[in-house]
């Protein structure tokens, strides 16, 4: 296969992953992860359209990237992409029918000034779809585990090593790495924030965040240690120790001593916040029929109790589960 089809038949598979909120950490997107990259999946490319995208020539000459450039910097515009387009390259074309109209199908690889590297999918007059080249090494990858022949890799100068990208990235969130592992972790639930395991020297294990939207965003880092009070395990490292569970009888007890008026039928702990290390909890009780999130500190800590009713949780991202 070429290397648009591939291009296409990953973009199937990464667009149409199914998503699992993992946890809430203090304010950043709740964590979720996708389904392994390179799965087959049904949505936007049927295996009959893959092979309907077919190479552009002469991709490099200096007409072909200005047109590349500015048709890329269409695409980053109409999804608001964190990326000031340092380069960019068509790698594909074609068509699919979807609901009975033609769709025309244009694949760019771009590499943008924050360090990040995408593939953008033109849909005609539908919204345009980004796959970072963390995403697409981690589908190259599970493609040579299965012995699947594939050139699905960011080929552009400044994209061609991601390891190099990740020590970039993680050099901007404050925290110097030497890369010498490298996972693709996942997307937020919302889609607006990307994570990758990153392995440093002395074996040190962090979860690099990457800002998926919004010219002046930034990568952030932390640590295995911090990513596993919210359930975020590392596999290249050992993360160390996860908390131990809070018990349910002492989230009933700090709801008395605060005077909640909750008798929990259901509890769920979302998880824990990563400055204020308050336990957030949904509860569902009858005395409080549009649901409630408490923000509780134990074991000492000297942090605010507080409370919201679902409907004002959902507007800090925190979406109850137990009330409908």
């Amino acid at each position: 296969m070429t290397r648009p089809a591939i291009v296409a038949l990953i973009l199937a598979s990464l667009a149409t992953g199914s998503y699992i909120d993992v946890a809430r950490a203090q304010h950043p997107d709740p964590v979720a992860r996708m389904s392994a990259p390179g799965n087959p999946a049904n949505g936007i490319l049927s295996q009959d359209d893959v092979a309907k995208i077919n190479g552009v020539g002469n991709r490099s000459s200096a007409k072909a990237k200005a047109l590349a450039r500015e048709e890329s910097a269409k695409l980053v515009k109409a999804i608001n992409l964190a990326c000031e387009l340092t380069d960019a390259e068509l790698v594909g074309a074609g068509s699919t029918i979807e609901n009975g109209k033609t769709l025309d199908l244009k694949v760019y690889e771009i590499s943008c000034g924050n360090g990040m590297g995408y593939f953008l999918e033109s849909r005609g007059s539908q919204q345009p779809i980004a796959v970072s080249c963390f995403a697409a090494a981690a589908t190259h990858a599970a493609d040579i585990a299965k012995g699947t022949k594939s050139d699905f890799y960011c080929q552009l100068p400044a994209n061609r090593d991601v390891k190099v990208m990740a020590a970039s990235l993680m050099t901007v969130s404050g925290t110097a790495c030497a890369v010498s592992e490298l996972r693709w972790f996942g997307l937020s639930e919302s889609g607006q924030s990307e994570y990758s395991e990153v392995v440093c020297g002395g074996n040190k294990g962090y979860l690099l965040k990457t800002p998926r939207s919004g010219p002046t965003a930034s990568a952030s880092a932390m640590s295995c240690q911090e990513a596993a009070k919210y359930g975020m395990k590392c596999r290249l490292t050992d993360g160390g120790p996860v908390s131990a569970p809070v018990s349910q009888q002492a989230l009933r007890d700090a709801l008395k001593q605060n005077g909640v008026n909750c008798e929990p039928m259901q509890m769920r702990v979302v998880g824990r916040e990563s400055e204020s290390n308050r336990y957030v909890v949904e509860l569902q009780c009858p005395q409080q029929p549009k649901g409630l999130i408490a923000f509780i500190p134990l074991q000492g800590n000297t942090n605010k109790f507080e409370t919201l009713d679902c409907p004002a949780a959902a507007e800090q991202e925190i979406p109850c589960q137990l009330t409908k």
